[in-house]
């Protein structure tokens, strides 16, 4: 039955379906997402394409992601799988130009390809430092860059969400400090290309990941399921992020649900920055 509104007018009922779509629906959206072939960025990509964007599957491997990308068709959704080396400036520009060519344009760009290499601080080496900035900075860079560049030539603006990690703002594994410091400034980059980009309507966002699940843990690895017991204890809400948490954080970021949001770094922990 409508329901009624002061002065006797009539609000038709809806299911909350098409509010929904209004606030996170990406219908007509093209989106490419890097490091898309396994984990949290498959994860992603999935769920980009459940929400109506065409997507653009990336690995090393251009196999493994036009498999990525025939799983995502079968379920329903659209998706294409190009082959992609951040260390490559040549590949990235490659990448993005052959993306734009066949979907008409790029909207939103995930950067979630990264690198994270252990070993102590006081043993490494310059070319380890190199190898980790050098995918998870550099390459950052200039995936931005292109992507960018290419929205603001189409106009309509666009988004940008590089997943960086929980690690770039609090103490974290100090095996991984090149990684860490590679977060650190990609959040920093977030920020000055969130300004640098404004005018052309471009929003550009973080996604800070704390303690994930992916599933890779060995169960019979007595040191890492220690490990993973002693980092649950140090967690809030009482669980391990999954991927699906971090890709319904991406999903927000790029959908008309923050359409005031820009500059942002947004840390999806269970809380565990704040123990």
């Amino acid at each position: 039955m409508p329901l009624a509104a002061a002065g006797g007018d009539e609000i038709v009922k809806d299911d909350g379906a098409g509010f929904l779509s209004e606030l996170f629906g990406l219908q007509g959206k093209t989106a490419v997402v890097t490091g898309s072939t396994r984990g949290i960025g498959r994860t992603i990509a999935g769920e980009l394409a459940r929400a109506g964007a065409r997507v653009v599957v990336t690995g090393r491997r251009r196999d493994a992601a036009e498999a990525v990308a025939n799983e995502i068709a079968a379920t329903g959704g659209q998706a294409l799988g190009l082959s992609l080396e951040l260390r490559d400036e040549a590949s990235i520009g490659a990448l993005m130009s052959d993306a734009h060519a066949a979907l008409g344009r790029i909207d939103i760009l995930v950067n979630n390809a990264g690198i994270y290499p252990a070993g102590a601080l006081a043993d490494a080496t310059p070319e380890h430092w190199d190898e980790v900035h050098g995918v998870n900075v550099r390459g950052a860079f200039l995936a931005l860059r292109a992507a960018a560049r290419l929205m603001g030539q189409d106009g309509g603006g666009g988004r940008i969400v590089n997943i960086s990690s929980m690690g770039s703002i609090r103490p974290a594994a100090p095996i991984r400090f090149a990684y860490n410091a590679s977060k650190a400034a990609l959040n920093r980059l977030t920020e000055d290309a969130a300004s640098a980009f404004a005018g052309d309507g471009i929003q550009v966002n973080a996604v800070l990941p704390g303690p994930i699940d992916t599933g890779r843990r060995d169960p019979f690895d007595e040191a890492a399921t220690k490990m993973h017991a002693a980092v649950l204890r140090r967690i809030p809400l009482g669980r391990y992020g999954t991927p699906h948490d971090i890709a319904a954080a991406v999903l927000f970021l790029c959908g008309p649900a923050s359409a005031f949001i820009t500059g942002q770094t947004l840390v999806v922990d269970g809380g565990f920055v704040v123990r």
